[in-house]
């Protein structure tokens, strides 16, 4: 209510006083709210804390929109399982942190440019697997742990799940697979490298070895099919612009090496 009385006020100043020209968000009401969702335990990438999303995506994303003043970015972090249920509903308009994923996420209707990549890699109990062996062909026959509703492993990965010749099983994120793996509980963990890296070594788990690097992943934020097609491109190409310049200017990187100091 107190939000609308002000839109009005401002309205008739303007008008009175000739500033109708004002480009969007000048008056500080912004002309559109976008609500995004991420991971809260994916760290260093996406996680959660008293303040609510952090984390280096959580970083960019606040950073370009405060680039942005004719939107305002509502970004929330949950579980991963969760965070896609939401944007598939339609309750949320965009996931942060999403690879392109077409076939996989057909909720998704259009994916903003690259904000960073990830290396991905098969992480195994000792002994289990080989450097030499293709992905994932020759894991056939082995138990891999996941990260709920993620789909890191890759198609041709769960393609296997499906047939019966990979066994799979999930849990809530990093730190439980990890912990699991290490103790023999499953054979294999697919990971990114410096998701995983900071847990093995401050754990100092010593049974699992990175076997290789598996693929590398770009990442989006994804908008939701359910969001007006108008709206969401048309904040896309702004949003666009603006990682466009926060790579050129170095920004990014600084978020990507403070990150990496703490």
């Amino acid at each position: 209510m107190h939000r609308n009385r002000f839109a009005a006020t401002w309205q008739f100043l303007a008008a009175t006083l000739g500033l109708t020209g004002l480009p969007p968000g000048a008056a500080g009401e912004p002309v559109e709210i976008v609500t995004m969702v991420q991971d809260a335990e994916y760290p260093p990438y996406m996680s959660s804390d008293l303040n609510g999303a952090s984390g280096i995506y959580a970083e960019i994303v606040q950073e370009a929109d405060r680039r942005m003043p004719a939107y305002e970015i509502d970004l929330k972090a949950t579980p991963w399982s969760r965070a896609m249920h939401l944007v598939r509903s339609g309750q949320v308009d965009a996931l942060v942190g999403t690879y392109h994923r077409r076939q996989e996420r057909p909720w998704l209707r259009r994916y903003s440019a690259a904000i960073m990549y990830e290396n991905i890699y098969v992480y195994c109990h000792k002994g289990v697997a080989e450097k030499s062996w293709s992905y994932p062909e020759d894991y056939a026959g082995l138990v891999f742990g996941n990260n709920k509703g993620f789909e890191t492993p890759g198609r041709a990965f769960f393609d296997m799940v499906a047939k019966g010749e990979i066994f799979l099983t999930e849990e809530q994120n990093t730190t439980i697979n990890l912990r699991l793996l290490q103790y023999g509980r499953f054979d294999c963990y697919v990971q990114e490298e410096a998701v995983a890296g900071p847990i093995l070594a401050e754990k100092a788990y010593d049974n699992i070895i990175p076997v290789k690097q598996v693929t590398f992943e770009s990442v989006h934020v994804g908008v939701s099919v359910k969001w007006n097609a108008e709206t969401a491109d048309t904040f896309l190409e702004a949003f666009d612009k603006v990682i466009a310049e926060m790579k050129t200017d170095g920004t990014i990187d600084g978020i990507i090496f403070r990150n990496a100091m703490n």
